[in-house]
């Protein structure tokens, strides 16, 4: 018999609590939401209390926990694009040149690293799961940057430099959008691997026209339609925009891809609608941050399974993984910051902060262990590690600062950053 109304309780109050005691050790409340999975998962409560875990959090009964986490994913990707704002594309391509070539430097370097590692630790850590979706897969989790959480971040941090935070946030926009034009393809890439390559190119043909018809039917008629304008109908501005949302996920979902895909989508063809930001923020997104993006981030740790970190062999491969990622990001976007002028005290700052994992990755990984593309094992690998990314962006920016300090390079802006 399925408990999900006790499992529901249990999961918003420990999240609730372990949230605020996150933010008192001046980090991200998805920190503690993320850890409420992990303490109520198999490895910590079914070992402690199994008895317990056997009544509430069995996994047959997790099904109807799937859906509120599936629903608390797909609202929170509505809201991705105003996270994102579109003005910074329509900036003049030198304004832009910066913020692409860190973020790309970035993105390739641990990109290519996480490839590598994966590669190596394949025999171990998946050797059921398809070679080239594995490999390419876990580069892309290595590279991506959480943009909510670096916001987060910076709004937080009194300490970063307003050069290093502008940098950091420009390079993330482009960063994410790189990050989901990746997932999008590996997943077709995926799709190809275990259905005829006729089938996976009708099924990616189709999910192209989907956002062509988004793009240039539904959004033209969307700003053009008067109703969405009025701030009296906001009722019916929200219903629209909400049902669109489910819409745009089912069809990206039915095409093979994942409910995420479609919810981006649907975000950027109702981003600009007037007053719907602030509407939503106070009804929708207001009941999805209290209620259902809580219950995401702790289903996702609920799937992490830590029996097999009982063997060094996991823990070198959780270090190594670990390793790549920060020299990966941190290297890649050093060395494109410099490229374009960046002190090396404003390009190291930056290569910090777009190493903070979260969201996004959290969203990459939860793709691969559905998918079937990451093993249990290294779906909680690097889980750890995009919890261990993020909780040390704080110290090793502050241990950072009082290195360059003593050389007094205290975040200086060079005469080639002050023109940009």
């Amino acid at each position: 018999m399925s408990h999900w109304m006790l499992q529901v309780c249990l999961i918003l109050v420990v999240a609730i609590l372990l949230g605020r005691v996150a933010e008192r050790f001046g980090q991200s409340r998805v920190i503690g939401e993320i850890t409420t999975g992990l303490l109520l998962g198999p490895s910590v409560m079914g070992t402690l209390f199994p008895d317990v875990s056997e009544f509430l959090l069995f996994a047959e009964s997790l099904s109807n926990l799937k859906v509120f986490a599936e629903l608390g994913l797909v609202l929170l990707m509505f809201e991705i694009a105003w996270h994102a704002p579109i003005r910074h594309f329509d900036q003049a391509p030198v304004a832009r040149f910066i913020p692409i070539t860190i973020a790309l430097f970035g993105m390739i370097s641990s990109f290519l690293i996480g490839c590598v590692i994966a590669v190596l630790s394949k025999e171990d850590m998946a050797p059921g799961q398809a070679f080239w979706s594995y490999v390419l897969f876990c580069g892309l989790a290595l590279s991506v940057t959480a943009l909510p959480v670096l916001v987060r971040i910076i709004a937080d941090a009194k300490n970063i430099s307003s050069v290093s935070a502008s940098y950091a946030l420009s390079s993330a926009i482009y960063t994410d959008v790189f990050a989901w034009l990746g997932v999008a393809l590996l997943v077709a890439f995926h799709s190809m691997g275990e259905t005829d390559v006729l089938e996976t190119l009708s099924k990616t043909l189709l999910l192209i026209g989907f956002f062509m018809f988004s793009f240039f039917i539904i959004r033209p008629l969307v700003s053009g339609l008067q109703f969405m304008k009025l701030a009296g109908n906001s009722r019916l501005q929200l219903s629209v925009a909400f049902c669109y949302c489910l819409v745009s996920a089912e069809i990206t979902a039915r095409l093979g891809f994942h409910h995420a895909i479609g919810a981006i989508a649907a975000a950027y063809v109702f981003f600009d609608v007037p007053g719907l930001e602030r509407n939503w923020g106070s009804i929708i997104g207001r009941f999805s941050g209290i209620f259902l993006t809580p219950l995401f981030f702790a289903y996702s740790g609920l799937q992490a399974s830590f029996g097999s970190f009982s063997e060094s062999s996991v823990w070198g491969w959780l270090a190594l993984f670990i390793l790549g990622g920060f020299l990966g990001k941190i290297g890649g976007t050093y060395l494109g910051g410099r490229i374009c002028g960046l002190t090396p005290v404003t390009a190291v700052e930056v290569g910090v902060l777009m190493n903070t994992k979260g969201l996004v990755e959290l969203v990459i990984l939860s793709i691969g262990l559905e998918l079937g593309i990451l093993s249990e094992i290294t779906y909680s690998i690097l889980l750890v590690l995009a919890l261990f990314s993020t909780v040390m962006i704080m110290p090793v920016l502050s241990i950072w600062m009082k290195h360059s300090s003593r050389f007094g390079e205290a975040s200086t802006i060079s005469s080639s950053e002050a023109k940009t």
